[in-house]
């Protein structure tokens, strides 16, 4: 009987084993390092960034194109914890910790590869738009079939302490002009106020969640659309967001995006899309330029 419990055992760790090397080496610790960012990529859209707590202070972050994450430290010895990624049907639990010393090689993470499904919705290309457009207010609003890809090359580096504090106190002003407002199944999306500072503009938005269930931001985006060729859409990298990912029922959030300043021109537009659940359509906004400071517009 001994011998053919231990011969059960010995199977039960092979195939154990062997499950393990069919899935491949898992990323178990993520590091980050003084003076650099660590660069997190998932083949599938991320629902789910959440380090410690989801109140840690230690890290900073930020999804880009919605499967790519930029992490870094942001005291002088962080202390390790832990953090959770889920992106498409994968849920990753990892330990994030600090090295005084860490080579680029230890600082690049792919959680998982591109599935065939969203390399052939990326094979089309840019942004394109319905072809209709209600007026402001309707409860139906133009969805965008596709968002072109965030130009990285436009990045750069910001004292995230600083922005934070500054998209907080401007975030403060609640007050939402409604003739710049959207309302899709029950959420409102209006625009606040604009402002630009060192070489930043900060955009400022009003979330009002009218449903019973919570409404969750799973991805935001801010593009430029230009009127000598409005079939074109130009993506505002994110460098900064201040706001809740999540807004209870029958609550409203405050939304502040910060992202490089650019010049736009009069009958130019800026659009904000907010993206949930894959069951719940877009929330797109339309804000003219004309409602921006005008020291944002050229003639």
């Amino acid at each position: 009987m001994k011998r053919l419990c231990s011969f059960l055992v010995c199977l039960l760790i092979a195939g154990t084993a062997r499950n393990a090397a069919a899935q491949g080496p898992r990323t178990d610790t993520v590091l980050t390092t003084k003076g650099a960012v660590t660069l997190i990529t998932c083949g599938s859209p991320i629902s789910t960034f959440q380090i410690g707590d989801g109140k840690n202070a230690d890290y900073d972050y930020r999804i880009v194109d919605g499967s790519m994450v930029f992490v870094r430290p942001i005291v002088a010895n962080p202390r390790p914890t832990n953090l959770i990624v889920r992106e498409g049907d994968n849920i990753h639990y990892m330990i994030l910790a600090f090295r005084d010393k860490a080579d680029l090689a230890k600082l690049k993470y792919a959680l998982s590869k591109k599935s065939r499904d969203a390399v052939a919705s990326n094979a089309g290309g840019g942004g394109t738009l319905t072809p209709t457009r209600p007026g402001s207010g309707d409860s139906g609003g133009r969805q965008l079939l596709e968002l072109p890809a965030e130009d990285e090359g436009t990045l750069i580096s910001i004292d995230t302490v600083t922005v934070s504090k500054i998209a907080e106190d401007f975030g403060r002003d609640r007050k939402v002009n409604h003739q710049h407002e959207v309302k899709v199944d029950g959420i409102n999306l209006g625009y606040a106020q604009a402002m630009t500072l060192n070489n930043m503009h900060y955009f400022c938005f009003r979330v009002r969640n009218k449903n019973k269930e919570p409404y969750e931001i799973v991805k935001a985006t801010l593009l430029h659309k230009e009127k000598k060729d409005s079939s074109v859409l130009h993506s505002m990298p994110l460098l900064y967001k201040k706001g809740p990912a999540v807004i209870a029922g029958k609550e409203d959030a405050t939304e502040v995006f910060v992202v490089p300043s650019k010049q736009f021109r009069k009958d130019d537009e800026v659009l904000l899309v907010l993206q949930s659940g894959e069951d719940k359509p877009q929330v797109v906004l339309y804000v003219p330029v004309s409602a921006l400071p005008k020291y944002m517009v050229t003639k």
